[in-house]
């Protein structure tokens, strides 16, 4: 009778009612195509800071993505699909290898993969506060790139990523001036490397 009851619900409200957390974050993910937006990262290895950045990037999904440093050093990473382009300025030299391979625990490879696998891929939770929300997941599997993520949305908007990957390093990502699904070039997500840098393939 229960089963019924739930099933009229679902019928007579809205379908968010009747989704999963899974699927619910899965719509949010599937709804951003392409995003826009400054972060600040900071990266630590068990307590110990290993690194503090801040940049811009963009995202087109799927498998598309431009994480620009801008502090305190300059490297950009442009990932077009194919290929994972890192282009430490300072050092004059670019790194280029396929992106499946390259990318290993970053929010990049994240925000611009999981189309339609979160829930086969993840255990997921989520508490709403208001406005927000806060999904956690748990990997299902130990070989999955990402152990424990958080991402907290905002309405719409996604504006906190936290990632735990195999090697138990934490990375935290907080993002403003969010734009969602902004009409962005194609140029972004490509790259050639300039004249006079070292490239190395791997």
């Amino acid at each position: 009778m229960k089963k019924l009851v739930t099933a009229a619900l679902c019928l007579l409200v809205n379908t968010a009612f009747c989704q999963s957390a899974g699927e619910e974050l899965q719509a949010k993910l599937n709804a951003l195509r392409t995003m826009s937006a400054n972060f600040n990262q900071v990266v630590k290895a068990g307590k110990r800071e290993v690194s503090e950045t801040s940049g811009v990037m963009a995202l087109s999904r799927p498998g598309k993505f431009r994480w620009e440093t801008k502090d305190p050093m300059e490297q950009l990473v442009v990932a077009d699909s194919n290929r994972l382009w890192v282009y430490d300025v300072d050092l004059e030299q670019v790194t280029v290898k396929k992106q499946q391979n390259g990318l290993g625990g970053t929010a990049g490879l994240f925000l611009s993969g999981y189309d339609n696998t979160v829930t086969r891929d993840f255990e997921v939770s989520a508490d709403a506060n208001g406005k927000k929300t806060s999904y956690d997941l748990k990997a299902k599997s130990p070989k999955e790139n990402f152990q424990k993520v958080k991402l907290i949305f905002n309405g719409d908007k996604l504006t906190n990523i936290e990632l735990f990957d195999q090697l138990g390093q934490h990375t935290s990502v907080q993002l403003s001036n969010i734009k969602n699904n902004p009409s962005l070039s194609a140029s972004l997500f490509q790259f050639k490397p300039p004249k006079g840098v070292d490239v190395v393939e791997q």
